[in-house]
């Protein structure tokens, strides 16, 4: 479980006002989310987010080089799917691999309820 500073869930609530919206979080020394980075060019449709890798990536590297390191992603479901969908979990799992990663964090946002749920993978 991962602890979210105050700051980055308030920055996703007031950014994330919809589903299938995203973003990536990074993490400090502490193992704290301590960034936010909303994808406003990633592509969204009725039932899916599709990320702007090219800019994600590229905040990734600015991150790391202040000591921010790249844990996961957050991105809103509609109301009544606070599970990880199948896609989502091939995704992470896709990432995971590739970069090398122990685990990733997967956040699912709700915005009609205002509430969170988190998945480490």
């Amino acid at each position: 479980m991962y602890l979210l500073d105050e700051s980055v869930l308030n920055e996703i609530v007031n950014t994330l006002i919809q589903p299938e919206m995203g973003g990536i979080l990074g993490i400090d020394e502490t193992n704290t989310v301590v960034k936010f980075q909303f994808d406003n060019t990633g592509r969204s449709t009725a039932h899916r987010y599709i990320p702007d890798v090219k800019i994600l990536n590229r905040v990734i590297g600015e991150w790391y080089n202040s000591g921010i390191f790249f844990i996961g992603f957050v991105h809103s479901h509609a109301q009544g799917r606070e599970q990880l969908s199948p896609c989502d979990i091939r995704y992470a799992e896709k990432i995971k691999t590739t970069c090398g990663m122990t685990e990733i964090l997967m956040l699912i946002y709700l915005p009609d309820k205002k509430s969170f749920h988190q998945y480490i993978l």
